[in-house]
This record gives structure tokens, sequence and C-alpha cells, in this order.
């Protein structure tokens, strides 16, 4: 073998090696792009959005989201921030992370680039159609997953601070805490405190007692919601939802969903 034969021979493998990685990360892209695509076809043949998980937790938004009907004994759903009526006869118990991308695109703020889920709008259409004609109550609960988002238990803890003092401006704050995510998931330089005291003041909140509070607070309400949901439901992602009363029973629903998929959940608890 003369050397401009091996010369060929190495240059020619090290072309296999590239086209190989090359060929690897653009299947592996596509692949992402699969699983994080928004679906306008039937709800049973795919999830909009995987939930965002624990760092344990391997649940997909279609794995877990049937038509069986689960019991939310242990779960308390008086006292909540929730939008509605009390008496409606229909439930959405929404679990929310707010440093959760789906969570934001789900309330229709736009935190992923890879899909336009808050495009859709789905919280504004069930509250436009079911929650303001009085047949749909949601109900927010506190699911913060510190392993992937290290600031949104600081978020829960300002959000239930609005909530106890400025009841009636909670959902307000909570949109704003979709809104801003970028800022107040930043570490350092105090951007975190700082945004809800911002937020705070745009809102016209009283600031000093709700900022008071979320210094001396240790989180107790955010806690509680995640510890009785493990003891009770087990591990899921955010966001999830469970759609139904507690007299027939609740739907699970994980990810973030379209309107049909909650549509459909309501009418498996009216005809069950």
């Amino acid at each position: 073998m003369t050397d401009s034969e091996g010369l060929t021979l190495e240059f020619t493998a090290k072309q296999a090696a590239l086209l190989s990685l090359a060929l690897g990360l653009l299947i592996g892209g596509l692949g992402g792009f699969a699983a994080g695509a928004t679906v306008s076809a039937p709800v049973q043949e795919s999830a909009v959005q995987s939930a965002d998980t624990d760092t344990d937790n391997t649940d997909s938004a279609d794995q877990d989201s049937g038509t069986e009907l689960v019991s939310l004994d242990g779960i308390d759903l008086e006292n909540e921030p929730s939008m509605g009526e009390d008496d409606a006869p229909i439930k959405v118990v929404e679990y929310n992370e707010f440093g959760c991308p789906f969570c934001a695109e789900w309330n229709g703020f736009d935190a992923s680039p890879r899909t336009p889920i808050n495009q859709m709008d789905i919280a504004g259409s069930l509250e436009s159609q079911y929650i303001d004609s009085g047949e749909v109550q949601l109900i927010s609960k506190d699911y913060p997953v510190p392993g992937l988002h290290p600031n949104g238990p600081e978020a829960h803890k300002a959000a239930n601070c609005v909530y106890e003092n400025e009841q009636d401006s909670y959902f307000d704050f909570h949109d704003q805490l979709f809104e801003r995510r970028d800022s107040w998931m930043q570490s350092g330089d105090g951007n975190t405190e700082e945004t809800f005291r911002q937020i705070s003041d745009d809102l016209g909140l009283d600031t000093e007692t709700v900022m008071s509070c979320y210094e001396s607070s240790e989180n107790e309400e955010a806690n509680e919601d995640k510890n009785n949901a493990l003891q009770n439901l087990g591990r899921f992602g955010t966001p999830t939802f469970f759609v139904g009363n507690e007299e027939k029973g609740f739907v699970k629903i994980e990810g973030a969903q379209p309107l049909p998929r909650f549509e459909q959940a309501m009418n498996t608890v009216r005809n069950s």
C-alpha cells in the first residue's frame, strides 16, 4: 500500500465518521421536533405536549390520560385559588408549576419556541366557553419542581402571598409570572424577588404587605399541595389536570392538552 492510498483510506474513514454523526444529529433533532410538535389531529392520536416532569418521573402526556375515573380523596379543593362558580357541576383541578414552559403555553403565554401551543389559548377558551357560563370551575394547585426550575418554589410562594392578601388579584399575578418567567427564573442580582415586587407594583397591589409575607413565608401552601398530591395521587408531570367532581370522580389529563380533550373528559363524567 502506498502512502497516498493510506491517506485516502484515513480520510474516507473520517468522512464516514462525520457523516454518521451528522445523520445521528439530524435524526435526533427530528425526533425531538416530533415529540414537541403541536398536533391538531384528533386528540386520541397524540398529545399536544408532554408534561414537564420531575427528574425521576418519566410520565408523558399520553401515558396516563384516559377516561378512567379516579378519586381525589385527601385533596383539599376548598379555599384554593379558583376561577368560576363554587357550585359549577364540573371542576378542573390544575396542578401548575410556574417555571414549567408547558404550563405557560397552556395558559396562553409563549415559553417554548418548539410549539405554538400558546396560540391556541386553551385556558382562555376554557374560561370563555365553560367557566364564564357556570359549567366549570377551575381550581389551581401548586406542584413546584425545583429539580427542573430552582426558582419555581419562590414564584409559588409569592403567588400564595398574593392570594392570602389580595385574593381577587391572584390570577392577574399568576399570568404575569408566566409573562415574565424569563426574568424571575434567572438567578443572581436579585432578579427573582425584584421581579415579584415589580409585578405587584404594576398591578397596583399592596406590595409591602405582599413582599413581607413572601420574605417570612416557608412556602407551606405549595409544599402541602405537592405532598398531598404525591401521597394520594402519585407522581406526575406539570401541567396535570383532574376533570370531574367529587360525586362521580375525575378524569386525569397530563400535559398541555387542547380544549377537545377537556370536553371529552367532561362528557365522560356527565355520562358516568
